[in-house]
């Protein structure tokens, strides 16, 4: 497809009712980012988006899952949303009243914070999200006793 036909697709799909201002920005910036798009990344990114696979659960048991979700319109729909949840029924929640199709740029301080939150479990393993030589020596003492604490309970 053309390209102006391939963003008419993406466009159809953003909000077109009235939204507050900081979700205006993020539509704004994304229209913006879509606009600089060619055709074949555009259309190489729809086909993914589009394409219907998934994550198996039974792969990934053992590892901590979050699910962000928006309790305002978004492109997914409730169906999907429930089957995600079925899905993944071990999964934590994070929910979020407002945000759209694009929750992390107009609600960034609360996503962040699911984030930060869902990220604190790997804190001091080899999973961690931050350079081990940024943490202070203190830090990585207190990390070390409670994890020989841990491996002396098992």
């Amino acid at each position: 497809m053309p390209s102006f036909m391939l963003k008419k697709i993406v466009l159809g799909n953003f909000s077109s009712g009235p939204v507050d201002p900081m979700m205006a920005d993020a539509i704004d910036f994304m229209v913006d980012r879509l606009e600089s798009l060619g055709q074949s990344e555009l259309a190489s990114r729809l086909t993914l988006n589009c394409q219907n696979s998934y994550v198996e659960p039974h792969k990934i048991r053992n590892i901590p899952v979050t699910i962000m979700d928006v309790f305002d319109q978004s492109a997914l729909s409730t169906e999907a949303k429930e089957e995600m949840y079925k899905l993944y029924p071990n999964a934590r929640r994070a929910h979020l009243k407002t945000g759209g199709n694009f929750p992390y740029l107009c609600r960034s301080a609360e996503v962040n914070l699911y984030v930060q939150i869902h990220l604190l479990q790997f804190h001091g393993t080899k999973y961690a999200a931050i350079d081990p030589s940024m943490v202070s020596a203190e830090e990585l003492e207190v990390q070390k006793g409670s994890l020989s604490i841990s491996q002396e309970e098992q």
